[in-house]
């Protein structure tokens, strides 16, 4: 008779390797834990969800049948989560992650749980809406005042559509609001998701870390026609590589993006105590500016090069974005983690409420005003949203709809831009329409046509 150790041998051997190369399951198994750790950190502790729906319904989508043979320990009091396996019972195989008061989750490669969980910061105190005014400038949300030739109950259906659930493809929506003329007019939540729970970005990340460096390169601090400001690159052949090149994600880099299995961003973004240090060492394959080559790590290096600006210790990056940013919007809920080293992850884990992600895209449907000042110059917005040489559909961290190409067969203004993200994360702005579009959620897979449809039929809603 078997014994219990060989009978879980076979059976991993019949979850991983049947009909699989071997040694390439192996390999992601431990990144697999590792993300495994990491996001159920995320969802537990700076969203509020439950275990179970935290790891089934959202883990489950990008690492399938894992989680069936792991152990998951969360220790609610010290705010920690390990992952292990039920069968080799090793330490060494552990993976840990764990979460920092107004920081968030951060995976544990090279030090402690005690180690990184001393390394706090000094949080600021978030800005205060007034209970007395309505979104975007205060707490207050869905605007009672009617709009003149406004379908509402067109809106609502089609965030019914949003929501509504699919076995085959299933949607698992979170949030979806609409903002016309700079005023809420539906708003829709779900899965224990509310007003105040804080909602990863995924890639949306990426347009908040171009935001930043739009600001440094408003008060003519960083150029993006320079050279990346990066040490290590200095006399080398990726010496070159400009910070336009990191923007529109074509700076040649041998680099595979990949949200499940074992790629460079899964790599990096889990199994790296220094992202930087991975990212900097890759060798260059392709003339910088010439290829289109979509990258999670170029999003985390211009996010290093904004945290050296702005004075380079994780203390300066959060006060650098809470204080030029998210607080002059009145934006109190965001936060970006940090990676084991210190840096903030500008590429992927970025967290706000659902009515600041909507804030963000205001602001640049407003072209960069708010409250009469000029925050973001227009002539960045521009920039920022113009396609690339080298991919018609994507600007400086932006996904654009130019000439229909980012949402084909659908009738969705040409002007569209949008903040996107893994699992079908979207702040669509609309200028021609006076309209911004965020949903938030978990799809089994990228489906754009999910958002496509409701934002086709809200467009449908307004006045003619």
């Amino acid at each position: 008779m078997l014994g219990f150790k060989n009978q879980w041998a076979m059976l991993l051997t019949s979850f991983f390797l049947v009909g699989c190369d071997q040694i390439q399951r192996i390999n992601e198994l431990p990144v697999a834990k590792a993300h495994t750790a990491k996001q159920l950190c995320s969802y537990i502790f700076n969203s509020g969800f439950d275990l179970n729906r935290a790891k089934w319904r959202f883990i489950a989508p990008d690492v399938s049948v894992f989680p069936l043979i792991w152990k998951t320990e969360v220790d609610y009091d010290n705010k920690r989560v390990t992952v292990s396996d039920f069968v080799f019972l090793n330490e060494s195989l552990e993976k840990h992650a764990v979460y920092r008061e107004g920081i968030g989750c951060t995976s544990v490669v090279n030090k402690t749980p005690d180690q990184l969980q001393s390394e706090t910061l000094e949080l600021l105190s978030p800005p205060l809406l007034s209970h007395e005014h309505y979104w975007p400038q205060g707490s207050m949300g869905i605007n009672e005042a009617i709009i003149d030739g406004l379908d509402y109950e067109r809106v609502e259906q089609a965030l019914t559509l949003g929501f509504s659930e699919n076995r085959e493809k299933p949607k698992n929506t979170t949030a979806m609001l609409v903002a016309y003329q700079g005023s809420l007019i539906a708003e829709r939540y779900g899965l224990s998701v509310g007003v105040d729970t804080p909602l990863v970005g995924w890639s949306m990340t990426k347009s908040l870390t171009s935001t930043l460096v739009g600001l440094l390169s408003d008060q003519d601090i960083l150029d993006v026609n320079d050279p990346a400001p990066i040490a290590d690159w200095q006399h080398t052949e990726k010496e070159d590589i400009t910070i336009d090149d990191l923007l529109r994600m074509s700076s040649g880099l041998d680099y595979v993006e990949g949200n499940t299995g074992l790629s460079d961003s899964t790599q990096m973004l889990y199994l790296e105590s220094d992202q930087i240090d991975y990212m900097t060492g890759l060798d260059l394959v392709n003339e910088p500016g010439t290829t289109h080559n979509y990258s999670t790590g170029e999003a985390n290096l211009l996010a290093s090069i904004i945290q050296d600006t702005v004075g380079g210790s994780a203390q300066d990056a959060y006060n650098f974005y809470q204080q030029a940013l998210f607080f002059k919007l009145g934006i109190g809920s965001a936060f970006i983690e940090f990676d084991e080293s210190g840096q903030f992850v500008g590429g992927a884990h970025g967290y706000m409420t659902a009515r600041d992600w909507l804030r963000m895209g205001q602001f640049y449907l407003q072209r960069g005003q708010w409250n009469g000042e000029q925050l973001l110059s227009e002539q960045w917005i521009d920039y920022a949203t113009t396609p690339s040489a080298n991919n018609n559909t994507y600007g400086a961290q932006f996904w654009l709809n130019t000439d229909g190409e980012y949402f084909p067969g659908y009738e969705i203004p040409h002007d569209t831009f949008l903040f996107a993200g893994h699992h079908g994360q979207m702040v669509v702005i609309v200028p021609s329409k006076e309209l911004v579009l965020l949903r938030t959620g978990v799809f089994s897979a990228l489906d754009k046509s999910i958002v496509a449809e409701v934002l086709e039929e809200v467009i449908r809603a307004l006045p003619n």
